[in-house]
């Protein structure tokens, strides 16, 4: 998950019991500016400025803390960085300040932090004006501030000040800030404990980490209550290839494909099935010179070898009983464009025959003709199968591969582009439903977790069923399929599930391992990394004997 993932419908629900508005689990409050505003001047005048900028300041320090660990409970962020960027995100719909951050840099290991940035529109420096002419003579933004710190601390995990260091109500032309751990401050906690109360950073992270399991729990029990409040869509972000990915992978992949597109060059595209090979063959034409020409596929598994000789070559008429007139096969159909070639490694070993001759003298004989026609369209071929493989055991023309491997592309798996899931996933939904109102945040974690391995068909599949069960309704984990939601258990973890003594966990995966091997001693052995002897003796011992 990317903070820029984030989208306000999808966390936003009604209580039915109570009718209050909830922000995932919790219940929250509208208040205006204008009261909020004078709330504070009462407080300035009971207190005095300095004390109240103290107060606000831990009302924001711990304000920030909770927001950090109420959003790092709902969504699963790909870095520290991604983190911190959702509190730009949390405190725009909070309508208290636009956050522009400018630096970021987070060193987890070694309790490192930096941060710099503009807030625009700030609340604090809006109230101000509102009551005074002059300017402040001191930075204004402290509950900002203290949100900025309590935020940055919980992401961190240790303590972080963030400073404004230029105010829109002193006369500057921007609210600018500044966050550093407290030791590139070249402060130590007993100096700020007044203002933050710092030494209980980790206490309040547990009893919030708490508070927020807690809160999960009852809205797991009511979540059939949850409805949410009104759509307000944005179109996903997408490419002006018409392919939905954010991943290095992605890129990488799309890039090589649109430096060869407008080259003559037979291509190889490999993956697993579901991974979009002829989506990939599609933009390879549309970025071609022969986008203007036809675009014609075959897929090699769908057909026994005789029809698909005929399909592929083509044939004359009485070549073969019931082949009544001439046919032109599909080589020669696409003329000057493209043709795809899908499941190429399901060819028998005479098709492939054939097909290397076409390649190689580009020119097709049709079955039944001592004639040759003239071959003009670019080949693109797709496989889920590994050919290399396939030639070594002599299953594949070794000198087809290399004809059809000029240049070869392989499409990572979905698993392991996990940013691109939540992408698909709306894109899908969208497609079913353009004013669907999403998905929960359980749900977005299951989908993100789940190994996916049908690859983007299954994922289209998932979200088509998930959206007819939830029909109007956010997609909970309920409404996903089984395949996705239940988890195969791990035998491995089930076996210390209840911390054993050294001995018995010993007994619990000699017994595993036998049971795997369906009772071969020596094999059993092997794994165990022991003597047959020794494993004989221990099998006495533990009375496993058959």
């Amino acid at each position: 998950m990317q903070a820029k993932d984030l989208r306000r419908e999808e966390m936003f629900g009604i209580d039915q019991g109570t009718r209050f508005p909830l922000f995932g689990a919790h219940r929250i409050m509208l208040m205006g500016i204008e009261p909020v505003c004078n709330f504070f001047e009462d407080l300035c005048q009971i207190v005095g400025r300095d004390e109240m900028s103290i107060v606000l300041t831990r009302f924001g320090y711990e304000t920030g803390m909770g927001m950090a660990m109420f959003i790092s409970e709902l969504y699963d962020f790909d870095s520290q960085e991604e983190w911190l960027k959702a509190s730009s995100f949390l405190q725009t719909i909070g309508g208290l300040v636009n956050i522009e951050f400018t630096e970021i840099q987070i060193d987890s290991q070694n309790k490192s932090f930096k941060s710099k940035g503009i807030w625009h529109n700030a609340f604090e420096v809006i109230k101000w004006r509102s009551h005074f002419s002059d300017p402040s003579p001191t930075p204004v933004c402290h509950i900002l501030a203290g949100m900025a710190s309590g935020y940055a601390s919980a992401v961190l995990g240790a303590e972080v000040l963030v400073k404004e260091v230029a105010c829109e109500a002193m006369g500057h032309d921007m609210c600018l800030f500044e966050g550093r751990s407290l030791k590139e401050w070249g402060l130590a906690p007993d100096e700020l404990r007044e203002r933050f109360d710092f030494n209980r950073l980790e206490e309040d992270l547990d009893q919030m980490r708490e508070g927020i399991k807690q809160s999960f729990e009852d809205v797991v029990r009511q979540s059939a209550e949850i409805r949410q409040i009104k759509r307000q869509t944005s179109r996903l972000p997408e490419t002006n290839h018409g392919i939905i990915f954010r991943s290095e992978s992605m890129t990488q992949l799309l890039m090589l494909a649109e430096k060869v597109a407008p080259t003559n060059a037979t291509v190889l595209i490999q993956g697993e099935s579901g991974t979009g090979k002829e989506i990939l063959a599609r933009f390879i034409h549309r970025h071609s010179n022969r986008k203007g020409e036809a675009f014609l596929a075959v897929n090699c598994a769908a057909l026994p070898p005789n029809l698909l000789e005929s399909e592929l070559f083509g044939h004359v008429k009485g070549a073969f009983t019931g082949a009544d007139t001439n046919k032109k096969g599909m080589l020669v159909e696409a003329g000057k464009g493209t043709f795809f070639l899908d499941e190429v490694g399901e060819l028998s070993l005479d098709l492939q025959v054939k097909l290397l001759r076409a390649l190689q003298e580009r020119e097709v004989r049709p079955v039944g003709s001592v004639k040759s026609v003239k071959l003009n369209a670019r080949i693109i071929a797709a496989t889920n199968r590994d050919l290399k493989e396939m030639v070594e055991k002599g299953r594949f023309r070794e000198d087809l591969y290399y004809r059809l491997a000029v240049f070869p592309l392989y499409v990572v798996p979905l698993h392991q582009r996990k940013e691109d899931i939540l992408l698909l996933a709306r894109h899908f939904l969208r497609t079913f439903k353009k004013d669907h109102p999403g998905f929960s945040p359980e749900a977005v974690r299951e989908l993100e977790s789940h190994p996916w391995p049908g690859n983007v068909r299954e994922l289209e599949n998932c979200i088509e069923y998930a959206m007819v069960l939830a029909e109007n309704e956010k997609i909970m984990p309920g409404h996903l399929p089984l395949s996705v939601t239940q988890k195969e258990e791990d035998p491995l973890s089930n076996l210390a599930n209840d911390l054993p003594s050294q001995k018995e966990l010993e007994r619990r995966y000699t017994k595993l391992v036998l049971e795997h091997t369906g009772g071969n001693k020596t094999e059993t052995a092997r794994i165990l990394g022991v003597g047959v002897t020794t494993l004989w003796r221990r099998l006495k011992e533990q009375n496993c004997l058959a």
